[in-house]
């Protein structure tokens, strides 16, 4: 399979995004609630939906045979087994209250195997890419090929978490409770995956994540040397309830963790 024309679509699209973005980050933007319920809230701007226009453009013009998901505008389906996944922004809520953790995703998957993304962050000047064997951070133009941790003792990991309302409290606390110290509730999106295929944290535990969320991410996470699953330790790619650890060792551990505290 040709990954080099993708992969150069990819290298070169952190610099389109963060020129986009200079020219309408000074305007206005408006916040709509795309939750169905008053108790909700699910936030989108005109930003986002900016963002996945362009995106939406761009890969039409290189690829127009694949085909196209994205988070704020109907699919587009094509006979084509290739399909690019698009978080226009990852942390709109960051972004919102003017945090620089918020990024753009997207993703190529075949077959609904992931095989190639990025993960662009404008206000941190930084993207990190993967390609169907390497993963890299791109900081100030200096490339580094990204290596997740083998660390693998539960008394010294660290832990990013996120359950995003949708675990009840009980099993909540019974998994913070379970790891004590190493776990951290953080709400940095997609950045927490980047910490872990850098080798900075050992485990991200999140709930409830939309294809989206997560597609563009898996070759990234993997490619460090880092494992991907949900909690049934089944394939990420359709979402739900995700587990990414540094390491096959600790990963193996944390499941049987996860499964003996939330049955």
């Amino acid at each position: 399979m040709n990954y080099v024309k993708p992969f150069n679509f990819l290298k070169k699209l952190p610099d389109k995004l963060n020129n986009f973005y200079k020219k309408h980050s000074r305007s206005k933007f408006k916040v709509d609630n795309k939750s169905k319920t008053i108790k909700d809230f699910d936030p989108v701007t005109n930003i986002d939906r900016g963002f996945e226009k362009y995106i939406r453009l761009l890969i039409h013009k290189s690829f127009p045979k694949d085909s196209v998901i994205g988070e704020e505008f109907k699919n587009k389906y094509s006979l084509n087994d290739f399909q690019w996944c698009i978080d226009p922004i990852d942390g709109t809520r960051a972004f919102i209250i003017g945090a620089p953790t918020w990024s753009n995703l997207v993703g190529l998957s075949f077959r609904d195997k992931s095989l190639i993304g990025l993960a662009n962050f404008p206000e941190l000047n930084k993207f990190y890419i993967s390609d169907h064997n390497k993963s890299y951070v791109v900081k100030d133009k200096k490339k580094l090929i990204l290596k997740s941790s083998k660390n693998n003792d539960l008394k010294t990991i660290k832990i990013i978490g996120n359950f995003h309302g949708t675990l009840s409290y009980e099993k909540q606390k019974k998994i913070i409770k379970r790891f004590g110290w190493s776990f951290r509730l953080a709400g940095f999106d997609a950045l927490n995956y980047c910490l872990l295929a850098e080798g900075k944290v050992d485990a991200v535990i999140e709930a409830n994540l939309k294809p989206y969320d997560i597609l563009p991410l898996i070759p990234i996470i993997k490619n460090s040397g880092a494992i991907v699953t949900n909690w049934r330790n089944e394939p990420a790619e359709k979402g739900g309830n995700i587990l990414a650890t540094s390491n096959s060792k600790l990963h193996s551990k944390i499941l049987k963790i996860l499964a003996s505290t939330i049955k």
